[in-house]
């Protein structure tokens, strides 16, 4: 089913209403209607094109029994995508796939033959080093684990796990240039981003992909961390990359050592 044959009937008046809003430039659909695999359950997601300085806001409503998602961002914004990658990761393909409802400058135009044009390898420099600051500033959650699970507190070992999950996800997705077509594939995006199959194998556990205990998935979190060290080009540089570095190879050992003590 193309995409435009799933769009409701009210949509273009709709549409006319927010192209007289002042300052909007443009108008586009994103997710699954854009893409053209909505199903019943699936929102609309309504984007609008600003000038700098207007009013940005979002908001979700139903609108004849859909799920309606509008959301205002600045020009400037959205042009971030093109240049830094953990915007790209989350905004490249939308603004490859969207779909133009109203665009009379042609504004949304060329912001999306910047983003279909637009190689990885241009962001990757900086892509690895938020990469490394990522897993080297989830050095807390690692050592909450750690006393969760000396303590046997169930609590904290779920709940560090959780910033551990999108800490370590984001980092592999970063690091290889995996961009997100859409939130609900991140945790699978994120498991399969690195081919090692001990990343897969903890970060599937961590993530709570499989069916196991809260202890189960606070140890692997432990591997899945080492992982992340091992697996991400860190920066050689002197100055505040190379700290991160020092800082994650000690977290690292850390659960190592911490994981032979607990673990048969």
């Amino acid at each position: 089913m193309t995409a435009l044959s799933q769009l409701p009937a009210w949509l273009p008046e709709l549409t006319q209403h927010w192209a007289a809003e002042e300052g909007v430039q443009a108008v586009f659909l994103t997710g699954s209607f854009a893409r053209g695999d909505a199903n019943e359950f699936s929102d609309l997601d309504v984007q609008l094109l600003v000038v700098d300085g207007s009013s940005v806001s979002g908001h979700t409503t139903y609108h004849e029994g859909l799920l309606l998602s509008v959301d205002r961002s600045e020009l400037s914004h959205r042009e971030r995508a093109l240049t830094d990658p953990d915007t790209a990761l989350w905004n490249l393909v939308a603004l490859q796939t969207g779909l133009p409802l109203h665009d009379p400058a042609g504004v949304f135009a060329v912001l999306q033959a910047k983003a279909r044009a637009l190689e990885w390898a241009t962001l990757a420099p900086e892509a690895h080093r938020q990469a490394a600051r990522r897993i080297a500033g989830s050095a807390e959650e690692l050592h909450k684990i750690m006393g969760g699970l000396n303590a046997g507190d169930a609590g904290k070992v779920a709940y560090a796990a959780l910033g551990l999950t999108f800490a370590l996800g984001q980092a592999a997705l970063l690091s290889t240039g995996t961009l997100i077509p859409t939130e609900n594939r991140w945790l699978t995006l994120a498991r399969d981003a690195w081919p090692d199959p001990v990343w897969h194998e903890s970060f599937s556990c961590l993530a709570g992909l499989g069916t196991d205990s809260p202890e189960a998935r606070g140890r692997a979190a432990l591997t899945t961390y080492a992982r992340a060290v091992a697996l991400a080009q860190w920066p050689q540089d002197s100055g505040p990359e190379q700290r991160d570095y020092a800082v994650a190879q000690e977290a690292a050992s850390r659960g190592a050592a911490f994981l032979s003590r607990v673990v048969p």
